[in-house]
């Protein structure tokens, strides 16, 4: 099993109560190779939380990555931070941990290339990978016991520190997109039926979606009015979310590319009955979103 060790500072509380780890390129468009390292994060790996000089959480995969908008809370350090990055989530096994930093060097590897210095001490890296052994360290040592695919916490030895964030329901607050409406039907421009930009299928307006063509967290207000170069009509029957989640990008003439490596045969086909069609969404217009898309979902 793999095991992932996630370093995390003033957004611990925001990015554990949402299930979410997400980072993005610096704002000139390197990326640090602790920060890629998301991109090889699977479903059903296992996850140390890390932060203020303890480990305070463990969690669990369960989606690999997408392309995502920086999450609600994540803060900036800066303003030319860009809002556009990958996005993996988790659920959290247990929360309210505090396994001092001191003890890490007894129980895992210390030097890279895990979350260790030479001297024992956590580095300033974002994602580390751990290797089996270590992980299993960690978790005997935390009460978490993995038999059989399934997890089991010692809740003897943490009793009501396994879930510290309140109740279990909770009210979300967004800003609802008032372009949404608006946009939808520029694109429809009143038909009731419409073909879908990357398969072609005709299809009812009901089945289609106004599909932002690069991540709507990176578009100032100004290209957000810009209807005719932001977005596509995109099908329900799958294109939506084939090109939203990154299996599928468009090139820098308008032809339809794979994108993020498949996980199945079946999702194969699907991405392979599209690869080489032309998007009738590529304009002038558009282009340089495409490209912006493709950027992240290749990078």
């Amino acid at each position: 099993m793999q095991f992932w060790w996630a370093s995390q500072g003033k957004n611990y509380a925001i990015a554990i109560g949402q299930g979410s780890l997400w980072t993005t390129p610096w704002h000139d468009g390197t990326l640090r190779k602790d920060r890629a390292l998301i991109k090889d994060m699977r479903v059903g790996e296992v996850v140390f939380h890390y932060a203020n000089g303890n480990v305070r959480a463990v969690s669990r995969v369960v989606a690999d990555w997408v392309p995502g908008i920086r999450p609600d809370g994540y803060p900036k350090v800066s303003d030319r931070d860009l809002d556009a990055g990958w996005l993996v989530r988790v659920e959290p096994i247990a929360t309210g941990l505090k396994l001092d930093f001191h003890e890490l060097s007894s129980l895992i590897t210390v030097g890279a290339p895990g979350p260790l210095d030479k001297d024992g001490s956590p580095q300033q890296k974002y994602l580390s990978a751990i290797n089996e052994v270590d992980g299993r360290n960690l978790l005997q040592q935390l009460g978490i016991n993995i038999e059989a695919g399934t997890i089991a916490v010692d809740e003897e030895k943490h009793r009501e520190e396994i879930w510290d964030l309140g109740a279990t329901d909770a009210v979300s607050i967004g800003r609802r997109r008032r372009e949404q409406g608006r946009l939808r039907a520029y694109l429809l421009n009143g038909s009731t039926t419409n073909e879908c930009a990357l398969c072609g299928r005709v299809l009812p307006a009901s089945m289609l979606v106004a599909a932002h063509i690069a991540p709507r967290a990176k578009s100032v207000e100004e290209q957000r009015k810009n209807f005719a170069s932001i977005a596509m009509l995109a099908c329900s029957l799958g294109c939506d979310d084939l090109f939203e989640l990154g299996y599928i990008v468009v090139d820098e003439v308008g032809i339809i590319r794979s994108g993020r490596p498949a996980e199945t045969v079946a999702l194969k086909e699907t991405i392979a009955g599209l690869v080489g069609r032309r998007c009738t969404a590529y304009s002038k217009k558009t282009a340089q979103q495409f490209s912006d898309r493709a950027r992240l979902v290749l990078a």
